[in-house]
């Protein structure tokens, strides 16, 4: 071991040590007045320079640290080195330049390396320079790290935002055509044009088109975890809930430190109604604090199960915190929205929802917003952005189930309400929605044998707790009231907490045995107990089920 050696060895040992202020006094000592030694040569000179710099960088002497370096490199030392070397040292002086937040600076230098030299390190480097100081080829250079790191989440992320939906997508099906002949080297490339253009899909609504080529991205690669996730969101939007939660357990057991899409795998779980689903969410929200409790999905989990557990207000503290990390996260002010809707806030909803559409238009924004405007009364509104849904959703059955129950709240629109509805379970026999509206709209002009045909169909493939309580209360309007029972007890053991469920049990009750409590007065038991949403009112005033149209 030479000379130079044994004094980095030691200098080493003294920062390995946490000893950085005897570092650094044995390296101004000994490293600094070699650094203009000409006996020394170059290559152990610039050893010496290294660890100058790390005993500096240790003291946060990042200023100094530079100046010693471009004194170094602005000497006679520059001719003797070798190209490497010389890219060496640009790393270092940019490194320090990125400390200091000189960002244009740090850019410049890295430019300097030639472009078959940079490390993925660099092009990310300079990639985060570029956005900062929004350089022309800010875009170029996060399609150059894609191309090296096609899982690069944050350089995905800038290439979306920096064009429109519909641009992203055409650029990508170029790029596409551009690198179909293109030789194995190009996969990566291919890959990365590849999950832009989902991600694109998925801002134009295009679910299926995005499920499609996020399933061929994730054939070629099985263990990444972050396709899978958005493959789930993809499913979750189109309400095949049941693939999209094995999608998204999927993703978790390849990477348990996944945070991206997370906001809306809590809000898929909270959909369920039983204690599993709501201990679920909470050991998502748990696991996500544990691998970062600055990101709001954690945050926006445990406010899912908050108000799960029936504490609104804790739930909306929380999902405030949710929104002062990620002011720019549409799941941390939907799920408030969905607090504000629970709480009977529904007017402070309408404009928590709309902030979540602005931020994140998606289908689930799309049917919460519509909802929280015809619980409010406000039906030429919410009927824009049903159309407008279903416009963006085309065969959609959630879409045309949104439009059809906006227009059943108007006796002049029942007809085409209810043909909107047929065709949405036409589209898709599962549609929870559809089939409850359809239901009440045969209830409300009189047409209870319908009513019972219609859910009697769809039980078989929705086997909900509200779907059973609906299908109760139908029984009930019928007379059919042990029959009833039997459904109410079944919506009951799905969801305990189902609180209609639990009236329903009690009406029925009280209608069967009428010599118990509550017999005083049979006539206003029948006048006023019964079922809620399944009475038989006006065209003009069939209810539309809040919680069957989003999560």
């Amino acid at each position: 071991m030479t000379a130079t050696q044994t004094l980095v060895h030691e200098i080493r040992q003294l920062l390995e040590c946490e000893l950085g202020e005897s570092a650094l006094a044995l390296a101004e000592l000994e490293c600094k007045p070699l650094l203009s030694d000409q006996r020394v040569s170059a290559s152990e000179r610039l050893q010496l320079l290294r660890i100058y710099s790390d005993c500096l960088d240790k003291q946060k002497q990042h200023r100094t640290s530079l100046r010693v370096i471009t004194e170094f490199i602005s000497g006679p030392e520059r001719s003797q080195l070798t190209s490497e070397e010389l890219e060496e040292v640009a790393r270092g002086i940019a490194q320090q330049r990125w400390r200091l937040g000189e960002h244009d600076l740090c850019l410049a230098q890295l430019r300097q390396i030639p472009r078959t030299h940079r490390s993925n390190r660099d092009v990310a480097r300079m990639a985060r320079c570029a956005a900062l100081v929004r350089a022309p080829d800010a875009r170029e250079l996060h399609v150059e790290l894609l191309r090296r790191q096609p899982n690069a989440s944050e350089a995905l992320a800038f290439v979306v935002a920096s064009s429109s939906a519909a641009s992203a997508v055409g650029a990508a099906k170029e790029e596409r055509a551009r690198v179909a002949a293109a030789s194995a080297d190009g996969a990566s490339y291919h890959d990365a044009v590849s999950l832009a253009s989902a991600l694109g899909l998925m801002q134009a609504l295009d679910y299926r088109g995005a499920n499609e080529e996020l399933a061929r991205l994730g054939r070629r690669h099985p263990r990444n975890a972050l396709v899978r996730a958005h493959q789930a969101t993809c499913r979750f939007m189109l309400d095949d809930v049941r693939a999209a939660r094995a999608l998204y357990e999927r993703a978790r057991m390849l990477d348990p430190t996944l945070v991206d899409q997370m906001g809306a795998y809590a809000a898929l779980l909270a959909s369920g109604s039983g204690a599993d689903d709501m201990h679920a969410v909470y050991r998502l929200g748990n696991a996500l604090l544990k691998t970062d409790q600055t990101r709001a999905e954690g945050w926006v989990a445990m406010a899912r199960y908050f108000l799960l557990a029936g504490d609104t207000q804790e739930a909306l503290a929380i999902a405030w915190r949710a929104q002062t990390l990620a002011p720019s996260l549409s799941d941390a002010y939907y799920t408030e929205g969905v607090i504000q809707m629970a709480s009977g806030g529904t007017e402070d909803a309408v404009e928590v929802f709309a902030k979540a559409h602005q931020l994140g238009r998606s289908a689930h924004t799309f049917r919460a917003l519509v909802d929280a405007l015809v619980q409010c009364g406000r039906y030429k509104e919410a009927f824009v952005h049903a159309r407008e849904m279903a416009e963006a959703l085309p065969q959609h059955a959630g879409a045309l189930a949104t439009v059809g129950i906006v227009l059943s709240h108007s006796a002049e629109s029942s007809d085409k309400a209810r043909r909107l509805l047929e065709a949405a379970i036409a589209l898709d026999c599962r549609c929870a929605e559809a089939a409850g509206a359809l239901a009440s709209l045969h209830v409300a002009s009189g047409q209870t044998e319908d009513a019972l045909r219609v859910l009697e169909s769809h039980l078989p493939d929705i086997q909900t707790d509200d779907m059973y309580t609906r299908y109760a209360d139908v029984l009930t309007l019928a007379g059919e009231l042990p029959k009833a029972a039997a459904n109410y007890a079944t919506a009951l053991a799905i969801n305990p907490s189902n609180e209609r469920a639990r009236a329903g049990v009690d009406r029925v009750d009280a209608l069967l045995h009428p010599g118990g409590s509550g017999a005083e007065e049979p006539d206003e038991l029948e006048e006023h107990e019964e079922p809620e949403e399944l009475h038989e009112p006006d065209a003009s005033e069939a209810p539309m089920d809040a919680g069957a149209v989003y999560y």
